[in-house]
């Protein structure tokens, strides 16, 4: 009889579908009565599923929701450290929440999913941004400690040398009226210090720095120094570091995309 009931019981564990024995994982953060936790099943990585994030205030669930996977594969993958943040990204008292989470894969993404307080549906909304191979930090260095997403420009990965050799330009975004905005040309002092550490590494080997030299340029074009840089760019041609036709083309790049 006992061999019969546990033959039973095995069968039926077999039958269970795999979900039933997944493991269930939640992440939290808290601030100014506000209370955030992500949940999840598996992961994190590519075998996450059953993402949710529920958001209270002052004990009150006012969001319960299933975490968009846009541009994932099948979860956008919690960051395996601090998914979840309270923080007032406005700088209005209000507090936020922001989710860090990746879309899987060798060579993408790192998405930043921003909730704000809405009264008009006595909820929060959702805005959110693929900051691609470059990430994004969450950081207090705005005016008065407010947050912002410091990254860099995606759009120079792969273009002047090969993948993991491409330096990205820094960028810096906050979060304001319900957008990622960009603000990187109110940090000289960060635009200065990322143009230093690229121009020390192209001049360590300028035959091999054409990804190192690109970033370079456009933080300066980016801090006013647009006029120093070609000029540098031009002596760098002269002594066949650079190839003229690889200035020529920078420049353009670099008006094509804003600096």
């Amino acid at each position: 009889m006992r061999r019969t009931i546990l033959i039973a019981v095995l069968g039926m564990a077999l039958m269970a579908p795999a979900s039933a024995f997944a493991k269930t994982t939640t992440a939290s953060a808290s601030a100014g009565g506000v209370t955030a936790t992500l949940s999840y099943k598996d992961g994190p990585g590519i075998d996450t599923k059953d993402e949710r994030l529920t958001i209270s205030q002052n004990g009150k669930v006012v969001y319960d929701q299933p975490v968009p996977a846009k541009g994932c594969f099948k979860a956008c993958s919690p960051d395996d450290k601090r998914p979840v943040h309270v923080t007032d990204l406005y700088g209005d008292g209000s507090e936020d929440v922001v989710l860090d989470l990746f879309s899987g894969g060798a060579d993408c993404c790192t998405i930043e999913q921003v909730y704000v307080p809405s009264a008009a549906v006595n909820s929060y909304v959702l805005t959110e941004r693929n900051f691609g191979e470059a990430g994004a930090v969450l950081k207090d260095i705005g005016p008065k400690g407010r947050p912002v997403f410091v990254s860099a420009n995606g759009v120079f990965y792969c273009q002047f040398t090969d993948c993991a050799a491409s330096g990205l330009p820094l960028q810096i975004f906050e979060f304001s009226g319900e957008k990622f905005v960009d603000v990187t040309k109110q940090y000289p002092k960060l635009m200065a210090a990322d143009a230093s550490m690229w121009l020390k590494l192209y001049y360590k080997d300028p035959k091999q720095g054409l990804g190192f030299i690109a970033p370079w340029a456009a933080d300066d074009y980016n801090d006013g120094l647009a006029g120093t840089a070609r000029t540098v760019l031009a002596l760098q041609a002269e002594v066949h570091h650079l190839k003229v036709s690889f200035v020529d083309g920078l420049e353009r790049f670099l008006t094509k995309h804003g600096y």
